[in-house]
């Protein structure tokens, strides 16, 4: 059984999908047996993110044999297989050695090899024969006497690494083994799996594996409030958890999870005074999307603020770092217009053109700049209170606080700073785009590639946009998160557009991987794409509808297919069929494919 067929299984028996690392735990766990899974599937919660073991009850029909076996092994050798179940399905004599020091262990393992329990892999490496003989003789253990196995295993890793040359302890067995030898108590030990298990986190991140390392720093952060700590220091573990799960969502639920660790840190932190943990949470949110390179504007000033973005309050943000011009204009009121400026952010337009807010983001941008120091703000503060700023000036459309986070991000020397300011005041974007590259931030590459496509299409410059898009849709490749993974995706859709053949299944993996993002904003891109005819839309000028058809069209789809995928009559599409041969001077499909097949009409 493969992991699509595990997941298929799954859903069928539980009623809805489960996450994909514990469809891969359950199939390790099984050794991918399907008469196993289906008699364990009941058990499943399907909201485990398969970080953690999940407990399992095993058939008694197949458990009892195991049992039996080691039943019938003599106490150190009982000792020795039980140590090893802790230790994993597969285990290094070494490591083996060092957790049971006092028992004759090649013995206890030849025994336990007689019993059809264990068997030896390789030099110096044994495992056990079934998933299932490991499973059981690991649930044999009490808890207490399980946990302390799992400190020793940790402790035996941890010296092994050290010695140099012999098998080091990789960050997720150290994670997993500190956190279960936590269940012992105990400051030490609860800092310990703090430690471990932050460690695997930033490595996950760093990786790419945004779930893992979510998850990891969750665990963190549990052990971290269980140990003591303050609320402000389990709060940083919170936000970065609440990011990297923004980061890596994959579903609607990971998204909710995601922001609602970060408010949580955000309260924490406006509790504790903490600049930088409310710094962290507000940020972690993410950035305001764009509507995409081809949604309508009538020019390129910054527009105002959208119609029920911004609340009546007395004023829109607090503290020093917002004095001046832009501290002292009253409240912008829903629907209001906003000062322009050349080169507008890429909220551009008519007011009603700019991307649905989103009340969430927009009230803890607001929150962390009321919290910045009333005066004085101190150097050190310069570069997260211009990304503050900035943020918020690019929800409000506010030219003036944008052009004070851009003074002082200048100001602090930071260049993620700088460019983050630049996107909200306006202009230079390829001076963001260099800055974006060498911090090898794909986020703010994205962004800033959209927004001169978007510019480069309200010049008439398709040249210039379609080579943009381009590498956008290029920096979706590997592992991005899911904001690139957007506006990657939007941006292949697009290009289809600029070229005259709109891809429908393109701008449906784009919607899909924007309502994971920002669902509002997802839906109105959607709507500017499909609905897009832009003065050089397509070859011939072709309409929105003659578009959908030549893309269909170009795939070899003969016109009965065509009504059918575009809820068409049949004439109608032979209608527009000619429509399309006349505007392009063709006069058969073979010569509409020749010419428009190898993109050269883009």
């Amino acid at each position: 059984m493969d992991r699509r067929q595990a997941a298929e299984l799954l859903r069928e028996r539980i009623g809805r999908p489960v996450a994909p690392r514990l469809v891969e735990q359950l199939l390790r766990r099984t050794d991918a047996d399907p008469t196993v899974l289906a008699a364990i599937a009941d058990q499943v919660d399907a909201d485990g993110d398969g970080l953690y073991r999940l407990p399992l009850r095993w058939p008694e029909e197949l458990a009892e044999p195991v049992r039996a076996a080691l039943r019938a092994l003599e106490p150190g050798a009982r000792e020795t297989v039980t140590a090893a179940a802790v230790i994993g399905r597969e285990f290094d004599l070494a490591i083996l050695e060092g957790v049971c020091p006092e028992q004759d262990v090649l013995s206890g393992l030849d025994d336990a090899a007689a019993a059809g329990l264990v068997r030896e892999q390789g030099p110096q490496v044994y495992g056990f024969v079934r998933a299932l003989d490991r499973e059981v003789c690991y649930d044999t253990l009490g808890g207490r006497s399980r946990a302390a196995l799992h400190e020793r295993v940790a402790g035996v890793l941890i010296r092994l690494g050290a010695l140099g040359g012999t098998r080091a302890a990789t960050l997720p067995e150290l994670a997993h083994h500190t956190a279960e030898a936590a269940a012992l108590g105990g400051a030490a030990r609860l800092d310990a799996a703090v430690a471990a298990s932050a460690t695997a986190a930033a490595a996950a991140d760093e990786d790419g594996a945004y779930d893992l390392a979510a998850g990891y720093y969750a665990q963190a952060a549990l052990f971290a409030g269980r140990a003591g700590w303050t609320p402000a220091q389990a709060g940083r573990l919170l936000a970065a958890s609440g990011t990297a799960r923004l980061r890596g969502a994959a579903s609607a639920a990971a998204r909710e999870a995601g922001r609602a660790s970060l408010t949580g840190a955000l309260r924490l932190g406006l509790r504790a005074s903490d600049m930088g943990l409310i710094a962290a949470a507000a940020l972690g949110l993410g950035p305001r999307p764009s509507l995409g390179a081809l949604a309508p504007s009538v020019g390129p000033a910054r527009a105002g603020v959208a119609d029920g973005a911004v609340g009546t309050g007395d004023g829109m943000v607090g503290g020093g770092a917002v004095e001046g011009a832009a501290a002292r204009r009253p409240a912008l009121r829903a629907g209001s217009a906003a000062g322009g400026v050349p080169g507008g952010s890429g909220q551009v337009g008519h007011p009603d053109e700019r991307a649905p807010g989103d009340p969430v983001r927009m009230g803890a941008l607001r929150d962390a700049c009321a919290a910045l120091p009333a005066s004085g703000l101190p150097p050190e503060q310069h570069s997260v209170a211009a990304r503050l700023m900035s943020r918020l000036a690019d929800e409000l459309g506010e030219a003036e606080l944008a052009d004070r986070a851009l003074d002082l991000a200048r100001a602090g020397g930071d260049p993620r700073a700088v460019a983050e300011a630049l996107l909200a005041a306006g202009g230079r974007l390829d001076q963001v785009v260099r800055e974006a590259a060498a911090l090898g931030d794909a986020e703010l590459q994205v962004r800033a590639y959209d927004l001169a496509a978007a510019d480069a299409v309200r010049r008439g410059d398709r040249s210039r946009a379609v080579a943009l898009l381009a590498q956008t849709a290029a920096l979706g490749e590997g592992r991005p998160t899911a904001l690139v993974r957007w506006y990657a995706l939007r941006a292949a859709a697009e290009l289809a557009a600029l070229r005259g053949r709109p891809d429908p299944l393109a701008a449906d993996r784009a919607l899909a991987a924007g309502r994971l993002v920002d669902p509002a904003v997802a839906e109105a891109a959607d709507r500017a794409l499909r609905a897009w005819s832009g003065p050089d839309a397509g070859p011939g000028g072709l309409t929105a509808r003659e578009r959908e058809v030549l893309s269909w069209a170009l795939r070899g789809a003969p016109a009965k297919e065509i009504a059918t995928a575009l809820v068409l009559g049949e004439r109608t599409v032979e209608t527009h069929l000619a429509s399309i041969y006349r505007k392009l001077g063709v006069r058969t499909r073979v010569e509409l494919i020749t010419k428009l097949g190898d993109g050269s009409a883009s």
